[in-house]
């Protein structure tokens, strides 16, 4: 007997790639989604998943399944939305695909809201890059996305989500800590903590520095997260920009840079044939009224 569990699993390892990280889609262990796959195989009486040294690749009659689940998966969604509508209440499933920024430090705030309101929606944020959100929005295979630049893309349709101050931290016992404001001139020479390169922060401010006639900066360490980042400057490996929504209160200082004010905004984005979830609109309905923006935690402004 083929359960939507399966079909469900099966789908995820398709588009995952990896029975890791589907399970973590799914919310089960890599052992379960290993066990559905085989049971799903053992259904159909036919292998499905072509596990190579090339990775994970639908053999061709694990096509025809996943065309049918994709299908079979949608329909059991939109009945489930439909009976909801018919109650005016809603629930069900809520997944979006969000860049490291507001997928760490921005939605949790939205989605926080929206779950006390509607508990009976199931939220999931995928955290990605923005390239690959909006390719799979493009595709069909997410409806929402939560990034931090815009492409000229005529399918899609971006509305602002929230305000990004990107900021110079330091560590405690820096030079600078003790200053509220200091020139570009005094801090070009510094050791910078970044994230690599076309990181989103990382063009912004080469973006600026460029603008201000510097070229060329002094990088002295690339880490893979914003989380990294502050923990790199926290040691003093060095300073560093970091989006003004991820400094927090704790051990790094604020400093304002004179003639340096780097701001860019998040958005939402999603197919231009609409949002048609009864969730995913609600949850359009909330970012559309709260476009937010982060604290300074030196001065208290926005």
């Amino acid at each position: 007997m083929i359960e939507l569990a399966q079909l469900k699993t099966f789908c995820a390892v398709v588009e995952e790639r990896s029975f890791t990280r589907a399970g973590d889609t799914v919310h089960r262990t890599q052992s379960t989604v290993s066990a559905q796959i085989a049971l799903l195989e053992k259904a159909y009486g036919q292998l499905l998943l072509d596990r190579g040294s090339k990775g994970i690749r639908l053999t061709e009659s694990g096509k025809v399944v996943y065309d049918y689940a994709k299908r079979i998966l949608r329909l059991v969604r939109e009945s489930r939305e439909r009976v909801d509508e018919s109650e005016h209440a809603v629930r069900g499933d809520l997944i979006i695909g969000a860049s490291t920024i507001p997928g760490t430090y921005i939605l949790p705030k939205i989605l926080g809201a929206l779950k006390k309101k509607w508990p009976e929606v199931n939220i999931s944020v995928r955290i990605s890059n923005s390239k690959d959100i909006i390719g799979k929005i493009l595709e069909g295979s997410l409806e929402i996305g939560a990034v931090g630049k815009k492409t000229k893309d005529r399918r899609l349709i971006y509305n602002s989500l929230a305000r990004d101050r990107i900021v110079l931290i330091v560590p405690a016992g820096h030079r600078l800590a003790r200053r509220t404001n200091v020139t570009l001139d005094e801090i070009r020479k510094e050791p910078f903590v970044f994230r690599e390169g076309g990181s989103g922060t990382r063009t912004a401010v080469e973006r600026a520095f460029k603008n201000k006639g510097i070229r060329r900066l002094n990088v002295s360490i690339e880490l893979g997260s914003t989380e990294a980042v502050k923990e790199g400057v926290r040691a003093g490996l060095g300073v560093s920009f970091v989006s003004g929504w991820a400094v927090g209160r704790n051990s790094l200082h604020q400093v304002n840079v004179k003639g340096l004010d780097i701001v860019r905004d998040f958005y939402t984005v999603f197919a231009r044939g609409g949002v048609k979830r009864r969730a995913a609109r609600a949850f359009m309905d909330f970012s559309r009224k709260l476009v937010l923006r982060p604290v300074d935690h030196n001065n208290g402004h926005s």
